[in-house]
């Protein structure tokens, strides 16, 4: 795993592949707006996971729902949201999720290649990109095909790695987490996000408030094993199945500073991600927000 330091220098190269010193900003400050609500396990998640969280009854979350690094919500991108859930003193735990199921690549130096590649201006050099990284192709198709978004609350998000699930019996579950809307939207045409304000996700959340989602474990089908722990990779219509571990309920729009989140903030009764990506977005988001 990347210490501080390194981290912080992974986080000068990002910058500068995305444009130079000034990205660094953008990079550390993509538009977002906090909320704050509760979560309420459901009784099926404690005998998944041992998981202070899944205690129950419920426990205070701070959110922060983020837009893509465009200038405008309906440029091509995607959308984030990231939850603290406030477990107890020394025992909060962050879940980090994106609309993309996927992502573009499954380390560092192939992370700092795309991004030189796309921010080029050069198409020959996304396709000399993705010549070279058939494993991209997924997350490039599913971003090229995706609309604008109505409303941050209305969309699925995807936390992408697998995390293991412990029970008090040790018994070890891998599954994918994501948030499902209590209200699915309909996205936009292009055309009617961009006649909207370029803020128009993070103008909007307050007139969308109250609303939730489905905290929900994917657990993997016999066709998933050998790409179990690839962020790249979708996993098969054959899993096993789906179970509801909670709800997510958000009524109000946060205030103060945005915290900390890490991917690898995790409460015992969870086990962390085995890929090579988590490990360095752990770093960079230390580094990043502490710079806020």
């Amino acid at each position: 795993m990347r210490t501080s330091a390194s981290a912080d220098s992974l986080l000068d190269d990002v910058a500068a592949a995305v444009g130079g010193d000034a990205s660094r900003d953008r990079l550390l400050h993509a538009r977002g707006v906090l909320a704050t609500g509760r979560f309420t396990p459901t009784a099926e998640s404690g005998e998944l996971s041992a998981a202070a969280l899944f205690a129950g009854p419920s426990v205070p979350v701070t959110a922060r729902f983020s837009s893509t690094l465009g200038g405008h919500d309906g440029e091509p991108g995607d959308q984030g949201l990231a939850v603290r859930f406030h477990v107890g003193p020394g025992q909060d735990m962050d879940l980090l999720a994106f609309t993309l199921p996927v992502f573009f690549v499954r380390n560092a130096p192939d992370m700092l290649e795309f991004l030189r590649a796309t921010n080029s201006g050069d198409p020959a050099a996304v396709s000399e990109f993705a010549a070279h990284h058939p494993e991209a192709a997924t997350a490039m198709a599913l971003a090229e095909e995706a609309r604008p978004a109505d409303s941050f609350t209305g969309v699925t998000y995807h936390a992408v790695h697998t995390f293991g699930l412990v029970g008090e019996n040790g018994r070890l579950r891998w599954a994918r987490l994501g948030w499902e809307p209590w209200w699915p939207l309909e996205p936009l045409s292009r055309e009617e996000a961009l006649a909207r304000p370029a803020d128009y996700l993070t103008r909007g959340l307050a007139g969308r408030l109250p609303s939730g989602f489905r905290l929900v474990a994917r657990f993997p089908g016999a066709d998933d094993l050998g790409v179990l722990h690839d962020p790249t990779r979708v996993w098969s219509t054959s899993a096993d199945r789906s179970v509801d571990l909670g709800e997510l309920m958000l009524d109000a729009v946060g205030v103060g500073v945005t915290p900390r989140f890490d991917p690898l903030r995790l409460l015992r009764g969870f086990e962390a991600p085995r890929d090579e990506l988590v490990g360095v977005r752990s770093g960079v988001y230390g580094v990043g927000w502490g710079r806020r």
